[in-house]
């Protein structure tokens, strides 16, 4: 027999630094065959392609994309992050845009490139492309046009390239994974073509497993007020300073948007889907308890739209309870994010069903009467558990109709029947569910024995086939303990089936049952039943298929807690009438199959209930297992610290598990699927929120850690096994190998060219204990946990009997350095360094594994490599010719030696088999996939915030148009402004390369002194990542610290001399001088907006002709604004010192005229030129003497209480009025 011994890839093990026997991860391998790398023992070779001494897969520092024919193409597994190879280009595309330098100043070219190509990524097919980076940074993709072919067999050629190179003359590069960018900007990148890389995903096939037996799933977590929206809603805090809510990802795109690609991508066949819709209890007494939609703050202002649900605003919403500073849960979904997401999903193919989803927010310290009895309510309880603690007493249908109530209020009635009116808003809704799991109500009794709440659900159904129409299905899901028979444990012997009067209403199309019953009864060690029985393990695939439909809760169950710890089992059976299935809570089959007869005091009733045999098919709205040891223990038990309901399943060690999930998925959804009474089966659950954002972002998502031992499929589908991959690198070798018993998965690996065989698999040896042996009936891979386990007693061994051999002590390493690729999200090269006391640190190894990892893991392996080094033992043991069980790669137990050993070669002389062994694997499958790093989320650019001043005129210059401010953070600039007479005829009017600084005043502003330094006033400031500086008074006599504030008059002008931050966000300016060039000084109030003058600012070109004209204005893609240039700026200034003189025939007024002083003009001001004003004086605010003058004084008659003087402008236009009482001086 020969094995093909798999030794770790990169170290370099010189015989003359190695004693002459080592055990490297267990194997044992000569020095001089570490040194070498080597690999085929035992006399023969298995076969000539894994005998060649090609280079495996290497570590690659850097991700760079070529352009070179021949080159390699990579193969990935699992994820991988790849540089690519240039297979098209278009030519550079010149673009050129000519703008003004402002009034009668010459015209500027701005020229842009831009280029289409396409990048061959990898061999395919894959199952997505997840991110792209660009010279080392990451491509936020929703920014730019871009295709990605996934390489299958049946693609076709792009239809750029064709269009580019003629129909026809374009290869469809079939087998290859490429992506494709259209007219690509090369601004960003220095008008050069980038370096991109990718991250690519390869998971499961879409033919088997998994992925292509799921079909249906729920769409979770029903909560966050923008968690669906397809549409990126955007928190305002400050104008043009904005935070995307529903955009976590760096790809830019709407969370649900990218998880639903996701979700696509890994699960191909799906068909439906359930949108689960959270509102929230607040009580577990039915009597007490209001059904609310919630939010998760009050003070939040949002665009394009503000979160509403069932005509519930923001401030009139349930606020969901917190903890510290956060919300215990998202709020509820708008009604509009909803529907974004059912429109979304119907675009994709799948059918949507509606399921409201009733959550408790009942914090810790509630206060509240526990109807169980405890001191308060249970913190964060499942929805079941909502009862009335006198059961079978008029008390419970008072209770149960003030809990359905109204559809005017805030009852179970309520909550439905807007869920009914939102599938019907939406259209096109394939079913919508009237609840789910309410265990505690639906079984309540009152003093006739009738169910009040069952009775409410018939009339519920009822009035929402009303709403949605006989097109749309209509069901409840029930608790898989909840479907079928109620025993009640009052010593009545009554047995009931509470549900059949719903299951068998008219409006009712379907059976819905959430089904979690018990997958396994698994402990740790040797000796329990089902290890006895002959099953392997929790997740073998024969003990998971036989407890579909047998184990507990069908075959037998435990009395108490005592038994189950014993593991005694009580049969499970009907001696008086047979019908085994009405107490087997997971006989689903017999409920469907049968007639039911209720047994009221144990008396069965000659009479069925509604339910007839067969009557509707069944369709599982839940089905699903934590990821977790021992998941199958208790699959309805979910992890959340915060819930009183949080646990793992009985008897696990709490150690993730993503294989065991897996497994378990596959055996119940292969079962559930092949029964012909099965409609649809809805795995729970997958969520809307996109991996890895989701769970790596608790910053965001705080529910982020009980993924790990959660139901989620996220980021879970997306595994590919080692079975899979080490099946398709032997079959491309032309080796046919076995490798069912393979339970690990694979994070990431890829080759980029021709390499051994050997090599390319050497890495999985360390990481999951892979050995590959030759056995009767061909090639056999094995791993840690599916090696055989054979005992063997020393007095069974003949001549030469056991030979120990052991390496000399002062020749065992004591460090080991191990090169890995890390699982943070970048893929960057990173060492892990393991030491021992028990060797020597200056005999040093150094190791490379070319496969993602995470650094826990590369810190584990590098110390487990490290120890089986340091016990380097083999062994050889002679057995008896017929000992045929042993078998290379068997786990070999024996007496006179102590440890693990696996035999790493038989031999048979015909008289006896020599059996070489070697310390057995300590490493075991991987069971569960790495979490990267947090991510770094693509900014989404802020809508512009468009200020448009018709203001005055800054630092003396002449204004040509509106003065623009545009705020936007995060920006991502430069922003072009767009105006014309409609919106369908925007020419480019400015440009500004950086975002203004726009504020607002935190107090009121009163009028103040003009002329005159300010000593007394301050301007109180709103403001975030502002840098504002005091300056000395010559420098704001120089027009250093300029500040407008928008008024009921306009916009004043207003220089500072000191600026103090007091508060975060909030600076206090002092030191004022008001009134700047002209500008009108008036009374503003608190929340005005307000703009520092600086370079940020630009000046809008207006054509001839428009001043005074309505025109649309918009700033890059931002909401059109209507706006009316005045040109206010252009307006004689007011008059200075109007004072009035009392004579006797009324009052003598003068004043001094101002004027704009143009500073880089050679003419001097000119004060003496003809002027003329308006003279107006008033009586009670009415004008009763009005005249026009041409010197700086009039006088007006008596009889009036007020007069006003404004300066005319040279084109008739009337500047700022100055008013003064009369009979004042």
């Amino acid at each position: 027999m020969g094995q093909i011994i798999l030794s770790q890839v990169g170290a370099t093990l010189g015989a003359s630094l190695l004693p002459s026997s080592v055990g490297l991860g267990g194997l044992g391998v000569s020095g001089a065959a570490i040194g070498a790398i080597a690999g085929t023992i035992a006399g023969r070779a298995i076969d000539s392609a894994l005998a060649p001494t090609l280079e495996g897969p290497r570590i690659e520092a850097f991700h760079v994309m070529n352009a070179r024919e021949g080159a390699g193409m990579a193969n990935v597994y699992g994820r991988m992050r790849v540089g690519g190879q240039l297979i098209w280009a278009s030519r550079f595309k010149e673009c050129r845009r000519e703008r003004s330098a402002g009034k009668g100043g010459p015209k500027i070219s701005d020229y842009s490139y831009s280029v289409s190509l396409a990048v061959a990524v990898c061999e395919g097919p894959v199952t997505r492309l997840d991110r792209v980076w660009a010279n080392g940074e990451i491509l936020r993709l929703a920014d730019y046009h871009w295709r990605f072919y996934a390489g299958g067999e049946t693609q076709e050629p792009d239809p750029l390239i064709e269009a580019v190179e003629g129909t026809g003359e374009v290869p469809a590069f079939r087998g290859t994974a490429y992506v494709v960018f259209e007219d690509l900007p090369l601004d960003a990148f220095g008008n050069r073509l980038p370096q991109f890389s990718f991250e690519v995903v390869r998971a499961a096939s879409a033919d088997e497993g998994l992925c292509a037996l799921a079909h249906g799933v729920n769409i979770i977590p029903a909560t966050g007020e923008f968690v669906y929206g397809i549409d990126i809603v955007r928190e305002r805090y400050f104008p043009g300073t904005e935070r995307a809510l529903n955009m976590n990802n760096d790809a830019g795109e709407a969370d649900f948007r990218r998880s639903l690609d996701q979700l696509l991508s890994d699960l191909p066949g799906l068909e439906a889907a359930t949108l689960t819709v959270g509102w929230f209890g607040d009580d577990l007494r039915a009597g007490s308890c209001r059904i609310r939609p919630g939010v998760e703050t009050r003070e939040r202002s949002t665009v394009p739209y503000q979160w509403s649900a069932a005509g519930q605003t923001r401030a009139g919403a349930h606020l969901v309870s917190q903890s510290g500073t956060s919300a215990n849960y998202g709020g509820t979904p708008s009604d509009t994010a909803v529907l974004q997401a059912i429109a979304a999903l119907q675009a994709e193919g799948v059918e949507v069903t509606l399921s409201p989803f009733l959550l408790m927010d009942v914090p810790p310290g509630n206060g509240l009467s526990d109807p169980y009895g405890g001191a308060e309510q249970a913190a964060f309880p499942w929805r079941g558990r909502i009862t009335e603690a006198a059961d079978k007493t008029a008390a419970v249908r008072t209770a149960v109709e003030a809990f359905l109530g109204t559809d005017n209020d805030f009852g179970y009635r309520h909550f439905i029947l807007h869920h009914a009116r939102l599938a019907a808003q939406a259209g096109g809704v394939e079913a919508i569910l009237i609840g789910s799991e309410m265990r505690g109500l639906t079984r309540l009794r009152d003093e006739t024995g009738a169910f009040p709440f069952v009775e409410g659900l018939i009339q519920l159904a009822s009035d929402v086939r009303a709403i949605v129409g006989p097109d749309v299905k209509v069901s409840y899901a029930a608790d898989w303990t909840e479907y079928g028979s109620y025993v009640p444990g009052d010593g009545s012997g009554d047995v009931l089936f509470p549900l059949d009067a719903l299951w068998s209403s008219s409006d009712i199309d379907f059976v819905g049952v959430d089904w979690y019953p018990p997958a396994g009864d698994w402990r740790d060690g040797e000796t329990h039943l089902d290890r006895a029985a002959g099953y392997t393990a929790a997740d073998d695939p024969s003990y998971l298929a036989d407890q579909m439909a047998g184990g507990e809760a069908y075959d037998w169950y435990y009395a108490s807690q005592a038994d189950r710890d014993s593991q005694v089992r009580t049969p499970i059976t009907d001696t008086a009438h047979g019908e085994h299935w009405v107490f087997r809570q997971k006989d689903l089959a017999g409920w469907w199959n049968a007639a039911h007869h209720e047994r009221p005091g144990g008396v069965r009733s000659a009479s069925p209930t509604g339910w007839s045999p067969g009557m509707k098919p069944v369709r599982l709205i839940e089905i699903g297992f934590p990821a977790v040891d021992k998941g199958g223990n208790a699959p309805n038990l979910f992890y959340d610290p915060k819930s009183s309901e949080s646990a793992l399943p009985p008897y696990s060690t709490g150690e993730r598990d993503d294989v065991f999930q897996r497994r378990a998925l596959e055996a119940a959804l292969a079962f559930w699927q092949a029964q012909p009474f099965v409609d649809q089966v809805y795995v729970w659950a997958w969520d809307a929120r996109p991996w890895p954002d989701f769970p790596v972002r608790e910053s965001v998502w705080s529910d982020g850690p009980n993924w790990a031992y959660g139901h989620w499929l996220n980021g879970r589908t997306s595994l590919i096994s080692l079975a899979e991959t080490v099946t398709d690198l032997c079959a491309r070798a032309g080796v046919s190998v076995d490798a069912s018993q393979l339970g690990g998965l694979v994070e990431g690996v890829v080759t980029t060219g021709p390499a051994s065989l050997r090599r390319i698999l050497e890495p999985f040896r360390v990481t999951d204990g892979l050995g590959m042996f030759e056995r009767a009936d061909g090639l056999v891979c094995v791993d840690g946990s599916s090696i055989s386990q054979v005992n063997v007693n020393t007095d069974r061994l003949v001549e030469p009997g056991l030979t120990h051999t052991r390496p000399l002590l002062d020749k065992r390493p004591g460090r080991l350095q191990l090169s890995y690729i890390s699982a943070d999200g970048l893929y960057a090269p990173r060492v892990s360094d393991a030491r021992s006391d028990l060797g020597d640190t200056a005999f040093s190894i150094e190791a490379e594994l070319p496969l993602v990892l995470s650094d826990a893991a590369a810190t584990r392996l590098a110390a487990q490599m490290l120890d089986d080094l340091q016990a380097a033992d083999t062994a050889h043991i002679a057995l008896p010719v017929e000992a045929l069980a042993l078998e290379p790669g068997d786990a070999v137990q024996l007496d006179g030696l102590p440890g693990d050993w696996a035999a790493s070669d038989v031999t048979d002389d015909g008289l006896v088999r020599h059996v070489s062994l070697v310390r057995a694997p300590s490493s075991g499958p991987v069971r569960s996939r790495a979490l990267p790093g947090e991510p770094r989320p693509a900014p989404h650019p802020a809508q512009p915030e468009l200020i448009l001043i018709d203001g005055p005129a800054l630092s003396g210059a002449i204004p040509s148009g509106p003065v623009i401010a545009v705020g936007a953070d995060p920006w991502r600039g430069p922003v072009t402004i767009h105006a014309g007479a409609t919106a369908n005829s925007l020419i480019p009017r400015a440009a500004v390369s950086g975002p203004a600084s726009i504020a607002t005043l935190a107090d009121p502003l009163a009028a103040g002194p003009a002329g005159r330094w300010d000593r007394a006033g301050t301007l109180t400031l709103n403001i975030s990542d502002a840098d504002l500086m005091s300056r000395d008074r010559l420098d704001v006599l120089a027009v250093s610290n300029r500040i407008l504030v928008q008024n009921g008059a306009g916009w004043e002008l207003i220089g500072y001399e000191s600026a103090s931050l007091i508060a975060d966000g909030v600076w206090q300016l002092s030191g004022l001088l008001r009134g700047l060039e002209g500008s009108v000084i008036s009374p503003a109030d608190a929340g005005a907006v307000c703009v520092i003058v600086d370079r940020a600012l630009a000046t809008a070109d207006m054509l001839p002709g428009e001043t005074g004209r309505e025109l649309v204005w918009r700033a890059g893609q931002g909401e059109a604004i209507a706006f009316t240039y005045e040109d206010r700026g252009g307006l004689p200034w007011s008059v200075a010192h109007l004072r009035a003189t009392p004579t006797p025939g009324g009052a003598l007024l003068s004043w001094i005229p101002r004027g704009i002083d143009i500073p880089d003009s050679w003419d001097r001001p000119d004060p003496s030129r003809q002027r003329r004003y308006r003279v107006e004086a008033l009586l009670s605010g009415v004008v009763g003497h009005s005249q026009a003058v041409d010197q700086a004084s009039a006088a007006v008659p008596a009889g009036h209480n007020s007069a006003r003087v404004a300066e005319i402008g040279t084109d008739g236009r009337i500047g700022h009025w100055v008013s003064i009482a009369l009979g004042a001086s």
